[in-house]
């Protein structure tokens, strides 16, 4: 869907007024948030399945029914370039009040989508203080309190700041990790059964007693698990490495990454464009600046903040990349807001920044943009996230303000672009099947030509999670000639000749089964050690395939949903390469397998769908 002036003259005056040279112009009023203040996080997915990208503000104080500016808010995209509050409709009439201890920074932080039960409706987990909430998405535009059932609640001491959804053990669905600013951080495993189980101290991931704002999950060792990074308040980062998806090293300093600045935000980007992606925090400046740690491709980070232009964002909090003008890089917003006193000296207010990276001009920095993105905005900055609200191609900021009104941000890049050909574009909507239903943890990679353009879909930010199509700049191209999606599961899967300036929907399992080979180049594939199922969903017979990097007994068990073995079988390779296995799966009924892979040290984990004959 693309706005135009039908939609009425008020749309018309926004649209021309956005057309003096600035990339962003303030739509508060016309698409109806003006009215939502006092704010920590938001975030957005498309919770009903109408097409259309809906969003989520927490409230900071306690909830009072009859104080609009205390209340959380779920807005829902009308599909005409306004929303509308549904808040109550939807089954958040009554919401959080703290009974405990004063949350200096909030009563109510964080919000996060994640489709735990891949029903293909987004459930919400709400990070509070003292006592969390998980509300289940009914499929009918409404939610329900599930904290009770799942077990995610939390504790009267603790103080939550976000929730990461995240597949920690790849074994399809979506964990929980809970960050917290006073205790120690608590890891929720997912059992598939709407209950989920506490493994902090099983996986060795907790680290004891944090001041921890935000969490974001990233293969940063390249062997196919996830691990985790930490960013602490006043508090060196925490970095926890996964080899097995069975146990966590922290190796923060190992990894380059245990910057002790006040961290608050974190965004995940590939800025310098060489297949391996990057890491940026928002500290608070006076204390320490914030780092921008490229991937130096060898467990290795290298802080580049001040050489890139990068490093003082004032009192950060929410932070994003995005390529917000469609020439190919990765450009840098970020939102500040200080409290109004530290020891009883006062703050002054700062404005947001934007940056925008000059790696398609052939330099290696950032420019500061902040006035001239119209993005610059005095009021208190918390959470921030950026998606294509209204369908037009290009990626739209939305900021909850502490005490002021939201902001709305829409992106005028190609509307004020009367060269048109050089703003192409490609949003992908993913889709799991063995994989999260989410598709959190994927890996998506665009070539034209001799080029690759990388991105990383996991959601995550300060204060917020969203489900979002993955967005590409593509500058003057017409035609995409090869996509590739690399997911949780190992596998990667490619398609071809896509043409440009398309909202894209791929589901897993829909493409060409590739094997990449790692030659130390941004085209390569990020492991050596992979598996993946062909088919996946099947009839009756599939064949899984584990490739090793070096000479192992393999040993895969198969159970169904009740835990019961119903294939058992053991290999030998002698060099380095693949081990295929048969599986006859027609004696057994259809539904889900996992399965287990177990050779050396390490776990390979899948799911298995096997369906009926159509």
């Amino acid at each position: 869907m693309k706005l135009n002036c039908t939609l009425g003259i008020l749309f018309c005056l926004v649209a021309i007024q956005g057309a003096s040279g600035q990339a962003f112009s303030h739509v508060e009023t016309f698409t109806r948030l003006d009215s939502i203040h006092n704010t920590n996080g938001v975030a957005v997915a498309d919770y009903d399945n109408d097409g259309d990208i809906d969003l989520f503000f927490t409230g900071i104080q306690n909830f009072n029914p009859t104080d609009h500016n205390t209340w959380n808010h779920l807005m829902r995209n009308r599909g005409d370039g306004t929303f509308e509050d549904v808040t109550v409709a939807a089954g958040f009439g009554i919401q959080y009040v703290n009974e405990g201890l004063r949350a200096e920074r909030g009563e109510k932080m964080g919000v996060s989508w994640g489709d735990y039960d891949n029903d293909g409706f987004p459930d919400l987990f709400l990070a509070n203080s003292r006592e969390n909430q998980l509300y289940h998405n009914e499929g009918d535009g409404t939610f329900k309190d599930v904290t009770a059932i799942a077990g995610v609640a939390g504790c009267n001491v603790c103080y939550s700041a976000t929730g990461l959804w995240w597949d920690h053990d790849r074994d399809g669905d979506l964990d929980l990790y809970v960050s917290n600013l006073n205790t120690t951080n608590v890891m929720y495993e997912n059992k598939g059964n709407g209950h989920f189980e506490d493994v902090t101290e099983l996986l060795g991931i907790g680290g004891g007693a944090t001041i921890t704002w935000s969490s974001v999950a990233i293969d940063a060792g390249k062997d196919g698990f996830l691990d985790l990074l930490n960013v602490n308040d006043t508090q060196a980062k925490e970095f926890f490495e996964n080899r097995s998806g069975l146990k966590y090293n922290e190796a923060a300093l190992a990894y380059r990454l245990n910057n002790k600045g006040a961290g608050m935000g974190v965004a995940i980007g590939d800025c310098n464009n060489d297949g391996l992606f990057d890491i940026y925090i928002t500290n608070i400046f006076t204390h320490l600046p914030n780092p921008l740690f490229v991937d130096q491709g060898d467990r290795r980070y290298k802080d580049v903040a001040p050489a890139w232009g990068v490093n003082n964002t004032g009192w950060g909090w929410g932070t994003q990349f995005l390529d917000f003008d469609h020439d190919g890089d990765e450009d840098l917003a970020a939102v500040n807001g200080p409290i109004d006193e530290v020891n009883q000296i006062p703050q002054p207010d700062i404005e947001n920044f934007f940056y925008k990276n000059l790696l398609k001009q052939g330099e290696s920095r950032f420019d500061d943009w902040s006035e001239q993105s119209g993005t610059n905005g005095l009021a208190k900055g918390k959470g921030l996230e950026t998606f294509d609200y209204d369908y037009d191609g290009d990626l739209d900021m939305v900021v909850a303000n502490m005490l002021e009104n939201a902001y709305f941000f829409r992106n005028e890049t190609i509307q004020n672009n009367e060269q048109t050909s050089q703003t192409n574009w490609l949003q992908i909507k993913l889709e799991g099947v063995v994989s999260n239903r989410n598709a959190f943890g994927t890996t998506v990679k665009i070539r034209i030509g001799n080029e690759w353009l990388y991105r990383y879909h996991h959601g995550g930010a300060i204060f917020g999670q969203s489900i979002k199509p993955v967005h590409f700049g593509i500058g003057s191209s017409a035609m995409i000639d090869e996509i590739r999606f690399t997911w949780l599961t190992g596998v990667t899967e490619a398609i071809y000749n896509v043409p440009a300036n398309q909202i894209l929907s791929f589901r897993e399992g829909s493409g060409t089964v590739v094997i990449e080979e790692n030659d130390g180049n941004g085209g390569s594939s990020t492991f050596i050690e992979r598996h993946y199922v062909q088919p996946n969903p099947f009839v009756g017979e599939t064949n899984l395939i584990f490739q090793l990097a070096k000479a192992e007994t393999l040993d895969l068990r198969i159970f169904n949903t009740l835990g019961q073995e119903v294939y058992h079988n053991s290999k030998i390779l002698d060099e380095a390469g693949t081990l295929s296995f048969d599986w006859d799966g027609s004696g057994q009924n259809s539904g889900i397998y996992l399965y287990t892979a177990t050779f050396g040290d390490k776990q390979m984990t899948g799911k298995l769908v096997m369906v009926t004959q159509p």
